[in-house]
């Protein structure tokens, strides 16, 4: 309780201050706003499986697992040289895309895309017939496995061509 004293005995600037003060009773402290909570953080990649991408490389072509963000995308340049040709194997969890684009100077130079866990040799997408862009959505998770190549015919005479892939995950 608040007690009136006459203004008298402590003038108008002691009155000022006695008010500041207020009545003696605790103040209550503004409860700060809980911090906005965090996005939850994206689920993480499966891991490359590599005993089956393995299974690509009969032709003497080393398997390269591909690195890069969950969401994002990488170029990488090679050659194929004969029947010999790099293998890429890149993870993609369930729901995302990948979207493999392949570019080469020579026109006899293609791309397959395979599910690394398919041992029946079939392409989920075929250079030759359905051109230099293969887009694939993962119905789970999974590793495809790209495989740039050469027609046997050029293969067989060793020839050499050059090209340049970007790969990517949405």
């Amino acid at each position: 309780m608040l007690k009136l004293i006459p203004s008298s005995v402590f003038g108008l600037t002691g009155l000022a201050l006695l008010a500041a003060c207020g009545s003696g009773e605790p103040e209550k402290a503004e409860t700060p706003p809980a911090p906005p909570a965090a996005a939850p953080a994206p689920a993480a990649l499966p891991p490359v499986d590599m005993a089956n991408a393995q299974q690509f490389t009969a032709n003497g072509g080393a398997l390269t697992p591909l690195t890069f963000d969950r969401s994002g995308s990488t170029t990488v340049t090679g050659a194929v040289v004969g029947y010999k040709a790099p293998v890429y194997a890149v993870p993609v969890a369930a729901g995302q895309t990948l979207t493999v684009t392949f570019q080469s100077d020579s026109a006899n130079l293609y791309v397959n895309v395979s599910d690394a866990a398919d041992h029946s040799g079939a392409a989920l997408h075929r250079g030759e017939i359905d051109g230099g862009t293969a887009k694939l959505k993962a119905d789970r998770d999974m590793t495809f496995v790209i495989l740039p190549f050469q027609p046997r015919a050029m293969a067989r005479r060793n020839e050499t061509g050059t090209f340049h892939l970007t790969v990517s995950r949405e």
